[in-house]
Formats: structure tokens, C-alpha cells, sequence
């Protein structure tokens, strides 16, 4: 087992981060992965406020998406939207609706 301690960070609407598939075939071969989620901090610069939405989508539960944050951040406002670590499997993704920044800090397993 190996341990892979990442950090992923955008400032747009879409995924920001997901779970890689395991393929074996593949050139390098890829392991099945989970990963533990240890932080999803997010802040707003824009001058303005915005609603922003965090949601994992849970791939093996027909695609669910489970919302963890919903709020309207003002400017100058930093949040941190987990207060317990979470843990995703192959495939689930970590998604973000509104144009703030975030960072996700989290460790693959493998």
C-alpha cells in the first residue's frame, strides 16, 4: 500500500478533483485508489458575493450527488466546508458551482 498526500485547487465551476479508476492495463499500471479528504477550504476575492456549492458525486450510487456546502460567500470570506474527514472511492468526484477558490487536501491510498 502507498500513500499519496495531494492538494487540488481551481477557481471555477466544475470538478476539481477525482478518485482515479483502477487499470491494470494501462502504461503505468493504476492501482485501485481511495481517497481521505481531510480538508475543502474555500475563499472569496471577487469583490462580491457569490453562491457556492461543494457536492461529492458518489459513482457507486448511481451518480449521486451529496451536497456539503451551500452558502453565499462575501468577499474577503474564507470557509472550511469539512469538519470530519470523508472518504471517496474510484471514480467519485469532488465538484464546486461558483467562482471562488478552493483547495482540497486529501491523501490517495493505494
Amino acid at each position: 500500500m502507498a500513500d499519496l498526500f495531494i492538494s487540488r485547487s481551481g477557481s471555477a465551476t466544475g470538478t476539481i478533483y477525482t478518485v482515479p479508476t483502477a487499470n491494470q492495463n494501462s502504461q503505468p499500471p493504476v492501482p485501485p485508489t481511495t481517497a481521505l479528504v481531510k480538508s475543502i477550504r474555500l475563499s472569496n476575492q471577487s469583490g462580491g458575493a457569490i453562491v457556492t456549492t461543494v457536492t461529492v458525486l458518489d459513482s457507486s450510487n448511481s451518480n449521486l450527488e451529496i451536497e456539503l456546502f451551500k452558502e453565499s460567500l462575501a468577499d474577503g470570506v474564507e470557509s472550511e466546508v469539512l469538519t470530519q474527514p470523508i472518504v471517496l472511492e474510484q471514480a467519485d468526484a469532488i465538484k464546486l458551482t461558483g467562482a471562488v477558490k478552493i483547495l482540497v487536501s486529501l491523501m490517495e491510498i493505494n
